[in-house]
């Protein structure tokens, strides 16, 4: 089935369609044998846990199954307590224990299947749903949830025998109608889904959404011609109706004809059938869709605002077209409109978010640590904050505000080891600025220890060797590891024919240096400066020279290159 916007139609069919997980609280407990001592153990830890002290009922309940082992209420009523608590381990290990103590017990299967399946277990729920049945082949609540189970997984023959099932018992509702439809699409069985979906027309026959359904069953099956006319007869039936010019333009978008989809559009989105969170969702799906964007980019924008107007205090909505912005590689326009929402928008966390990595990458750094200064305080547990304030002050030259944030990102991190690469990365990079090389490569190596395989950590790492003649060997090997995973790129192969030039293999860093140049115009200073060194070595002045006047234009700071400009026997860059 296609994706996208298609999809759109099913959703809008299915909501609140998917089975739901039966809550252990509404199982009845079986009736147990009667022991005055045990009798008083479970009733106390029940009372208990109604009361709300799960850890004192814990415990008398763990005293009833000493007591004895073969009774199932207390394995059943410690599932609820650390479902509750969310410990799904010991949840699934009691009501499992429960189940297999009491296997004819209905209730008992149908509450441990239904657990299996809100913690995404769907094999083992099968096997206590289908005890469950056997308890009570009867039970039109679990073939439902077994049918909607199957269809789930892909099982359409099994999913489907269970629907006929619930249909000629009369059992199959509207919202299960939709499940065995789905899952016949997924399954291409477009004419079973045909026949199924012109009887749930037959059904409801008021129901436009589901003509919908069958012009997009058509239309996957290869009948385009019969999708065209029923989406036709739709729209011509009640052209202003919302709800049709919304189908009519997912079958217009679908089609790729973003033009006839765009007119829709506007009137979609100033209608008051159709609710806020559908019209956001569309107005996301058009503009994260990069061909329609191109083509209805205006026109978008426009419909944007119109959305904007209806919802003028909605943070989601006003995130919307500097999101565009910014797919569209407009970053300075984002910029300027998040800028201006966040004047009337408070907190504003995700706005700011989208900022700072804006201004991180648009490298405008002074307005990134005023704005990430503010939100690593307001919003402390953010690590993204704490490691952009770090940046921003790392290039402005205030180290000791980048070691404390990244010190404390490095505790958000936690046990979270990519993070915890990263933010390591970034304090040997801070302390390799400071010229605290010792601790440059104690931070290194514990990052490394965590990912020894990371480019970017393999590559800086053995450019801060090469640069202080540290231990050439290792940083040799790391940085052919970094272009053996990606030899096109330029700042790898920079560092790699660094390395050869700090070792004396000239010739070969020459070579190296070569395919960067031949490849690409490069014209960043720190390359340009590199060649410059090597084609000296190699006695080559006069071209060395002019990379290192290349360089000084990219980049002015660079001042001691006049004097090796002269000592070459060139003149000053102008």
């Amino acid at each position: 089935m296609r994706k996208g916007l298609i999809s759109a139609i099913l959703i809008l069919l299915l909501t609140g369609c998917s089975h739901e997980a039966m809550k252990l609280s509404s199982v009845p407990a079986t009736a147990e044998r009667g022991d005055s001592k045990y009798d008083y153990l479970l009733s106390e830890a029940i009372r208990l846990k109604y009361v709300g002290d799960p850890g004192q009922s814990i415990m008398l309940f763990e005293k009833c199954i000493e007591a004895d082992k073969s009774r199932p209420v207390p394995y059943f009523e410690l599932a609820q307590v650390y479902a509750a608590t969310g410990e799904p381990e010991k949840a699934l290990r009691y009501i499992s224990n429960a189940a297999n103590l009491d296997r004819n017990n209905y209730w008992y299967q149908l509450a441990c299947g239904s657990l299996f399946v809100q913690y995404e277990k769907k094999d083992s729920a099968l096997v206590y749903f289908q005890r469950a049945l056997k308890a009570d082949p009867q039970a039109l609540e679990v073939n439902s949830i077994l049918a909607g189970l199957y269809s789930e997984m892909g099982d359409i023959a099994r999913a489907d025998s269970l629907f006929v099932l619930l249909d000629k018992a009369g059992a199959l509702d509207e919202q299960m109608f939709l499940v065995m439809i789905s899952g016949l699409i997924e399954g291409k069985q477009y004419s079973a889904a045909e026949k199924r979906t012109v009887s749930l027309i037959q059904r409801f026959p008021g129901e436009f959404r589901y003509r919908a359904l069958l012009a997009s069953i058509y239309s996957d099956a290869g009948k385009g011609e019969k999708s065209d006319s029923i989406y036709a007869r739709i729209i011509e039936e009640d052209p202003e109706n919302a709800e049709s010019q919304l189908l009519m333009m997912v079958n217009l978008f679908n089609k790729k004809d973003y033009g006839g989809a765009a007119a829709f559009v506007g009137s979609v989105i100033k209608s008051n059938s159709i609710d806020r969170e559908r019209k956001v969702a569309l107005i996301n799906e058009l503009a994260s869709d990069s061909a329609f964007t191109e083509s209805q980019g205006q026109a978008l924008e426009t419909d944007i605002l119109a959305l904007e107007a209806a919802y003028p205090d909605d943070e989601e909505v006003l995130s919307i077209r500097p999101g565009l912005y910014e797919r569209q590689g407009k970053n300075d326009v984002a910029i300027i409109r998040y800028e201006e929402i966040l004047k009337s928008v408070k907190p504003g966390y995700f706005l700011k978010e989208r900022l700072i990595l804006l201004y991180a990458e648009e490298l405008e750094y002074d307005k990134l640590y005023a704005l990430a200064s503010g939100y690593a305080t307001e919003n402390n547990r953010s690590i993204l904050g704490k490691v952009y304030f770090a940046v921003a002050a790392m290039e402005l030259k205030k180290y000791d505000i980048a070691d404390a944030e990244l010190k404390k990102a490095l505790i958000l991190a936690g046990n979270d080891r990519g993070l915890k690469m990263q933010v390591l990365s970034m304090l040997g990079d801070l302390k390799y600025r400071t010229k605290d090389f010792e601790e440059s490569y104690k931070y290194l190596e514990e990052a490394l220890s965590i990912d020894p395989e990371d480019i970017m950590l393999l590559n800086n790492y053995a450019y801060f060797l090469a640069e202080n003649d540290r231990d050439l060997t290792k940083a040799l090997k790391m940085s052919e590891k970094a272009i053996a995973k990606e030899g096109e790129n330029a700042t790898y192969l920079d560092t790699y024919a660094w390395v050869l030039y700090k070792s004396g293999k000239y010739k070969e860093a020459y070579k190296v240096m070569l395919k960067i140049f031949i490849t690409s115009k490069e014209n960043d200073p720190e390359i340009l400066e590199h060649m410059g060194y090597i084609l000296k070595k190699l006695s080559k002045c006069e071209e060395a020279v002019d990379y290192w006047k290349m360089a000084l234009a990219g980049d002015s700071s660079k001042n001691y290159l006049i004097k090796e400009i002269e000592l070459c026997g060139g003149s000053k860059a102008e």
